[in-house]
């Protein structure tokens, strides 16, 4: 019961989020929407921030879930996109609000992940030196992060999308080239 009450918490601050900035809702709005007293709420959340930081986290590990394993540098474009889109006045709303880093962690979280996995696709079974794997994985996800912050900052203009697909297509190979450094570095130990 407790994690259906949970849940409908949740559902109900996503609701009033598609209507209304972070900073127009109070949890009194949230306990009227979903029927529910004040008591109930802080039961399961300490605070709004605190409600805002489960939603998102859930959104991105629900998201991580959906990709065990990554191809291309445009799959990982393409996920951090729909991730950002997917409740696209949602997103809009908590960026430009004071739990903007609420976004962001659950936002570099996802990074970490899908350039993780896509990076341990090309690596199929190599090792490489774990600073480099590191490195290469860091500098893709920081990539990635940074470009979809950009996008946000931008209003999430449509035209930036053609421009990160063309990116892509610019950046194919790249990481393939990086981990071959790698392992001819490796052997000349």
């Amino acid at each position: 019961m407790a994690s259906l009450t949970r849940k409908a918490i949740m559902d109900s601050c996503v609701r009033l989020l598609e209507q209304h900035p972070v900073n127009k809702i109070t949890v009194k709005d949230i306990v009227e929407d979903c029927g529910i007293n004040r008591n109930t709420f802080y039961y399961h959340f300490q605070d709004l921030p605190d409600l805002i930081n489960a939603i998102a986290r859930e959104d991105a590990d629900r998201m991580i879930q959906e990709y065990e394993t990554v191809g291309s540098v445009r799959e990982c474009m393409d996920i951090a996109i729909g991730y950002s889109l997917q409740h696209k006045r949602i997103t809009m709303h908590i960026f430009h609000s004071a739990d903007r880093d609420i976004l962001e962690r659950s936002l570099m979280n996802l990074c970490a992940h899908v350039c993780t996995k896509y990076i341990d696709s090309l690596l199929s079974g190599r090792r490489i030196a774990a600073d480099d794997r590191d490195i290469i994985i860091r500098s893709f996800q920081y990539e990635c992060f940074g470009l979809v912050i950009d996008w946000m900052n931008s209003g999430m203009k449509p035209d930036m999308t053609q421009k990160f697909l063309r990116l892509c297509e610019l950046r194919e190979g790249s990481a393939e080239a990086m981990i071959e450094r790698s392992l001819q570095d490796a052997t000349l130990f």
